[in-house]
């Protein structure tokens, strides 16, 4: 009798409305999953149809001996909700009941979230349906109208536990709390999978709520870490947040270099590199190649791998990585990225996508071409290389045996025909530096640009003009590189800050 009595009052006040009124009014509950040991879950009460409606008066109950209430979150409030109009009569309903403040009716756009109801659960796993129903009936009245608007209403759900949610890092496909070439791995062995859509999925290196998939790994790990965009599709562009997040970490944990996966196995392939001698400042082209191109052992489904190196020899910035003639095929994922966060390291991985190994028995991985930097005392010097390889595996997930290697090659120094010849004048002292100035000296011409970078070619400081003495004091102890342009040619010396 109340709610009869509250639209009734509501209508003596109104007058027809001119605008053309919608079919129905339409409000739903997604289903919520949430991963076990999850603290407050927040689910969304959505309008999807709300066409001028001045009066509402519905509820929503719960099952409290699976959730218990927290807080009601009015959000951007596009109903303007008070205390007043939100009430808990019972420990497992809420009442939403109002009027327009001057009987006008409000129209949302489709979506548009109402409020959100938040709970905590009651256990480590369980299930609750939300439905509209319980203290109030739904009921809803367009401006000027003297007869209930007619409406939909769609239930939802709070399923919770480790059996029906995961929280997942997007990037971080095999779950060890950072992003890495070895999260390609995983996009590979589950390419062309699908499974259920993350909700309210971003690329944001925060943990996401997504809905165990049906599959797993062979190691256990649900297929939906590997929907690293959360689409509800393992493919080429979840690899997209691969490489937005790559060199994240888990808050309050350390980067970890992925393991060297070299086997004891005497006849495992070896990843090995051909590299000739280089001029510094001259481009060098290292060609990786697994086996000898007629190794049984060596046919597979995906690598990863590092090479290691002195940061400062190798200029960062210079590294191209081609996969043109990879023996694992054509169409594959690949990644090659320099480490943010451990210098030295460039990680690169491969994979196919067709869950069928290569029929080739190894050959050439990559072609990675590289600048050598000058050291400060422009003589020559040895450049040593090691490749690490950190997993090969098979398209039944499987890893097959392998092995790393060492190379050297000789550095010549400002000789190079590629650096300009005022670069045989360029040096800096004192190096190492400590504080005071920090002098560039040599018959040079007048400078355009002095730079400081650091050995991820990361630009730190930049000074216009003919600029001889620096003051690096404030920098933190490391090696820098300083780098001089003129003429739009630049030489790079190294610069050790102690």
């Amino acid at each position: 009798m109340k709610q009869f009595l509250l639209f009734s009052l509501l209508l003596a006040g109104t007058f027809v409305s001119g605008l053309s009124a919608q079919d129905r009014v339409s409000l739903s509950i997604p289903d919520v999953v949430a991963a076990g040991g999850a603290s407050e879950i927040c689910v969304p009460i959505i309008a999807d149809s709300f066409p001028d409606i001045a009066a509402v008066d519905f509820s929503i109950g719960w099952d409290m001996t699976q959730v218990s209430f927290t807080e009601t979150r009015l959000g951007d409030n596009p109903l303007g909700l008070t205390d007043n109009t939100v009430a808990m009569p019972e420990p497992d309903n809420i009442v939403i009941t109002f009027t327009t403040n001057d009987l006008m009716g409000i129209t949302l756009s489709p979506g548009t979230v109402m409020l959100e109801l938040c709970f905590n659960t009651t256990g480590d796993s369980g299930f609750s349906p939300l439905t509209f129903a319980g203290f109030r009936s739904p009921e809803f009245v367009q401006e000027g109208e003297f007869t209930p608007f007619p409406f939909d209403t769609f239930p939802g759900s709070i399923t919770y536990g480790a059996d029906v949610a995961a929280n997942v890092l997007p990037g971080d496909t095999n779950n060890d709390g950072q992003v890495d070439h070895t999260d390609l791995l995983n996009i590979g062995l589950g390419h062309g999978t699908n499974g259920p859509e993350r909700f309210n999925a971003s690329g944001e290196f925060t943990a996401q709520v997504a809905a165990i998939w049906p599959t797993n790994f062979t190691n256990g790990l649900n297929l939906a870490y590997a929907d690293a965009n959360g689409d509800g599709a393992i493919a080429d562009n979840d690899l997209n947040a691969v490489s937005a997040n790559y060199g994240q970490i888990l808050d309050g944990g350390s980067f970890t270099p992925a393991a060297n996966g070299s086997s004891v196995i005497p006849e495992a392939p070896v990843l090995s590199i051909a590299v000739n001698d280089v001029n510094a400042g001259e481009t060098g082209t290292m060609i990786v190649s697994l086996g000898d191109g007629n190794d049984p052992l060596a046919v597979g489904y995906a690598l990863a791998f590092t090479l290691t190196y002195d940061p400062a020899q190798i200029d960062a910035g210079s590294f191209e990585v081609n996969f043109a003639n990879a023996f694992l095929g054509e169409d594959l994922l690949t990644i090659d990225r320099v480490n943010p966060v451990v210098p030295g390291r460039l990680e690169i991985a491969l994979s196919r996508k067709d869950q069928i190994n290569t029929t080739l028995p190894g050959g050439q991985v990559c072609r990675i071409n590289f600048q050598a930097l000058n050291n400060n005392s422009s003589g020559d010097y040895t450049l040593d290389l090691t490749i690490v390889p950190n997993a090969f595996l098979l398209s039944d997930q499987s890893s097959a045996p392998i092995t790393g290697s060492t190379a050297s090659l000789m550095v010549m120094g400002t000789t190079s025909a590629s650096e300009p010849a005022w670069g045989r004048e360029l040096s800096i002292f004192p190096n190492p530096y400590t504080n005071g100035p920090l002098s560039i000296q040599g018959n040079l011409p007048a400078f355009d640009q002095v730079r400081i970078l650091d050995l991820q070619g990361r630009l730190l400081q930049s000074y216009t003009g003919n600029l001889r003495q620096l003051d690096l004091t404030n920098l933190p102890a490391a090696t820098y590189l300083l780098q001089i342009e003129i003429d739009g040619e630049r030489v790079n010396r190294k610069l050790i800050k102690r």
